[in-house]
């Protein structure tokens, strides 16, 4: 595996100034299926408000995990393993839409849904009006989870597919992740102490020889509740 520049843990919650630089770190991550790729057309499945507020609105736990010996990489339809060298070690449950966080001895299962949102190709400029509308709602059940549980914080995570480089993945990951901390804080007043934001590459995906259908798939944005 290729090491990319460590900046930060991924599960360090800090405060961002209201233009943060986004953080490129590598953990684990698997996709939910948000986006569909058809010949000639990109349909996106809109966001589910109930699992939107089910999940955003569950705060961390701390779970009891069976150790059992894993391969460096396990990989099914729903769940992704993958243990870095000093990082903890993450599962990600696409069905479930947890991820669980195990290191020093401890685990947290941390929610998370995946953003439906598109950008233009190779860039982090959102591509329609149907992206903003999601981040309006998500930053709509963010301000209301804060109302009544101010201390809870939410990292945004980039993810690209395997095509290109893994520098220009690692940079458009954490643009992307930069362009949606943006717009949460600066259009729709998420408070920058809400969020952290981080890129992740091509590292996590779980199609790396996917056509491009599959590909799309692994283009995804990640808001996962931290705590």
């Amino acid at each position: 595996m290729k090491n990319p520049l460590f900046l930060m843990s991924a599960l360090c919650l800090v405060q961002f100034p209201l233009h943060a630089q986004v953080t490129v770190v590598p953990p684990t991550a698997a996709p939910s299926g948000v986006v569909v790729v058809t010949p000639g057309a990109v349909l996106v499945r809109p966001l589910d408000s109930a699992v939107l507020q089910r999940q955003l609105s569950t705060a961390p736990k701390m779970v009891i995990v069976t150790q059992s010996p894993q391969p460096a990489v396990q990989t099914t339809k729903t769940t992704t393993v993958v243990e870095t060298p000093g990082q903890p070690r993450r599962v990600y449950n696409s069905e479930r839409n947890v991820v669980i966080v195990e290191d020093q001895g401890q685990s947290r299962e941390l929610p998370y849904v995946t953003l439906p949102v598109l950008f233009v190709k190779g860039t982090a400029q959102l591509l329609d009006d149907e992206s903003k509308a999601a981040l309006q709602q998500v930053a709509d059940v963010i301000l209301a989870v804060s109302k009544t549980e101010p201390g809870s914080i939410y990292d945004i995570e980039g993810h690209t597919s395997t095509d290109g480089t893994n520098e220009d993945n690692m940079s458009l990951s954490a643009a992307r992740a930069q362009r949606v901390y943006d717009v949460l804080t600066q259009s729709y007043g998420i408070p920058a102490t809400s969020l952290s934001a981080h890129g992740y590459g091509e590292i996590f995906p779980m199609y790396p020889e996917g056509n491009e259908e599959e590909m799309q798939m692994d283009r995804r944005v990640l808001v996962v509740r931290t705590k």
